[in-house]
């Protein structure tokens, strides 16, 4: 069995599991009566934990390794914290964009999160999924696929990513800085550079739900004057984020890529679809999509 087929066949466990176990908290009375935070703090937990923890159990791996638990320096520290506040008018954009076809599920959870408090909020929103879903994402996916290449790794962990959302809503801005993230991990070689931005970008919404009132709400605007703004405001966003990416890749040149040869003398690659991928896909397409196709 190929590296790359073993961590399809984990990540389709993951999703059943993922799954499974969300439609299972969800029956459980006392668990439903919980405040939205507290709620998305416990799925998290029982999601992910469990199928992580399995999987290192099973490949015996070092965790340090796979995870690249490696530290930023000061100088990423800075970047990667400017990175994360300067993406989101981009994120912004396109999370617009594509709730003109598909309900938002942030903007659907304001009240029950405005009603959870601060410091629950900030926990499960931000500080939580940022770790839980790096791990998962930029730490045992990328590191399973990289006989794919690393820009393929890249764009099959960013994919994952954006369909682990299940939600059409939130795939597209979901890829994008999925994308971004596994580039700087890469570069960094440490997972925490893609944990600090997850977590700003997450705890920027936690602070704007918690800002939001009816003395400061904006006058009513209409849906081309809202995505002119958001266009504007993204342009504008754009060439700093050139000069980000400028300094970055001074302080972080690139690393030697793993270069593996089959024995016809060939760059080995292996195979991403998989039976086990294409099941994920189904499940993403009977889960993710038809819910808000049949409404």
């Amino acid at each position: 069995m190929t590296e790359t087929t073993r961590t399809n066949r984990f990540t389709l466990l993951f999703f059943l599991y993922f799954m499974g176990s969300s439609v299972a908290l969800a029956m459980v009375p006392a668990i439903r009566e919980m405040s939205d935070s507290a709620y998305m703090l416990l799925a998290q937990l029982i999601s992910f934990l469990p199928p992580m923890a399995f999987y290192f159990f099973y490949t015996k791996k070092d965790i340090r390794q796979t995870l690249r638990l490696r530290p930023l320096g000061w100088k990423n520290v800075l970047l990667i914290l400017s990175f994360g506040i300067s993406i989101q008018p981009v994120m912004s954009l396109l999370s617009y964009l594509m709730s003109l076809f598909f309900p938002n599920p942030v903007e659907q959870s304001i009240e029950g999160i405005q009603q959870s408090g601060v410091i629950l909020s900030m926990l499960s929103v931000a500080v939580l999924p940022a770790f839980l879903e790096e791990i998962f994402s930029r730490g045992i996916l990328l590191s399973g696929y990289q006989f794919l290449g690393r820009w393929k790794a890249a764009l099959v962990c960013a994919l994952l990513f954006g369909l682990l959302h299940m939600n059409p809503q939130q795939l597209p801005y979901a890829f994008v800085v999925g994308f971004i993230f596994c580039f700087l991990v890469e570069r960094t070689d440490s997972l925490f550079a893609s944990i600090l931005p997850h977590m700003i970008i997450n705890g920027t919404t936690v602070v704007s739900i918690f800002t939001q009132n009816a003395a400061t709400a904006p006058l009513e605007m209409s849906s081309s004057a809202i995505l002119v703004t958001l266009l504007v405001m993204a342009l504008f966003s754009i060439p700093w984020l050139a000069f980000l990416l400028y300094l970055f890749l001074k302080v972080n040149p690139p690393r030697a890529e793993l270069c593996l040869t089959d024995e016809n003398g060939e760059a080995y690659t292996e195979r991403f679809l998989t039976p086990s991928m294409l099941l994920v896909f189904l499940l993403y397409a009977v889960c993710g999509i038809l819910p808000y196709l049949s409404r």
